[in-house]
C-alpha cells in the first residue's frame, strides 16, 4: 500500500494520495467537466435554433425560394402526386400517423406534411386528399433519429416510413426532392395539422451542464477529504 501512496503537502496541509484512486479521480473530473462541455454547447446551439425559429415565426409568408431559410414562414400552390404515412406520431394519447404528400408546385416536388390520422390496417388515407393545395406553414429540413435497419428494409416502405430519408427516396423514384419539409398549419381533408412548435431548450441543457460540474466537484472534494482522512491515520500509527 505504502508503495502506491503519495504525500503531498500544501500550505503544511498534507493528503495522503492512492494512486489508483488519483488515477479514477482524475478520469471521473475529466469526464464530468467534457460533458459539461458538450452540454453547454447544446445550450448554445438549442438558444440560437430557437432565435431562429422566433425570427421566422414572426416574418410574413413568403414564396418558397431554392435556398430557404430553416423554419421559413411559406406559402405554396401545387398538385398532389403521392402520399406516404410517417410512422409512431402521437396526437392526445393516441398512436397515429402523418400523411406526408409528394407536392408538384412546377417548380420543386416538395414533400408536405399535410398533419396526423389515426392508424388503419390497410395503409389508407382517412378521407380522399385534393388534388390541387395551397398550403401555409414553416418549411425545415428533416429530423433524423436513431433507427434499428435501414428505412428501406422494412416490406411497407415507401408507403409507411420510421423517418423521411430525402435521399433514399430521390434514389428510389429517379428523380430529385425539394430538400426540405413543409409543415402544414392549415387544415388538409380531414386530417389534424401538426405544425412546428418549439421551445427553448437552453436552459434544460444549463441545468444539466451545472449538474456535471457539481458532480466533478463533489468528486474532487470528495478525492480531498478521504486522502486527508489517509494521512492523518497514517500519521497516527506512526
Amino acid at each position: 500500500m505504502a508503495v502506491n501512496r503519495l504525500v503531498w503537502s500544501i500550505f503544511n496541509w498534507k493528503i495522503s494520495v492512492q494512486i489508483p484512486y488519483l488515477i479514477f479521480v482524475c478520469f471521473a473530473v475529466l469526464l464530468c467537466i467534457t460533458l459539461a462541455n458538450w452540454q453547454w454547447q447544446r445550450a448554445q446551439a438549442a438558444d440560437s435554433l430557437f432565435s431562429s425559429y422566433q425570427l421566422q415565426e414572426s416574418r410574413p409568408e413568403s414564396i418558397l425560394s431554392k435556398s430557404p431559410e430553416a423554419y421559413q414562414k411559406v406559402v405554396v400552390t401545387g398538385e398532389i402526386k403521392n402520399h406516404f404515412f410517417l410512422d409512431n406520431q402521437i396526437y392526445r394519447g393516441f398512436a397515429g400517423w402523418h400523411v406526408i404528400a409528394e407536392l408538384d408546385t412546377k417548380q420543386y416536388k416538395l414533400l408536405v406534411d399535410l398533419g396526423w390520422q389515426p392508424k388503419n390496417d390497410d395503409f389508407k388515407l382517412s378521407s380522399p386528399l385534393p388534388e390541387l393545395v395551397e398550403i401555409r406553414g414553416l418549411i425545415r429540413q428533416p429530423q433524423k433519429g436513431l433507427i434499428l435497419q435501414s428505412v428501406d428494409q422494412d416490406p411497407n416502405w415507401p408507403i409507411l416510413q420510421q423517418q423521411i430519408d430525402i435521399a433514399l427516396l430521390n434514389k428510389h423514384f429517379g428523380y430529385e426532392l425539394f430538400p426540405f419539409i413543409l409543415h402544414a398549419e392549415n387544415q388538409v381533408s380531414s386530417l389534424i395539422p401538426q405544425p412546428i412548435e418549439m421551445e427553448n431548450k437552453y436552459f434544460m441543457h444549463i441545468g444539466y451542464a451545472i449538474q456535471w460540474l457539481l458532480i466533478a466537484a463533489a468528486c474532487f472534494i470528495g478525492f480531498l477529504y478521504i486522502s486527508r482522512a489517509e494521512q492523518k491515520e497514517y500519521e497516527r500509527k506512526k
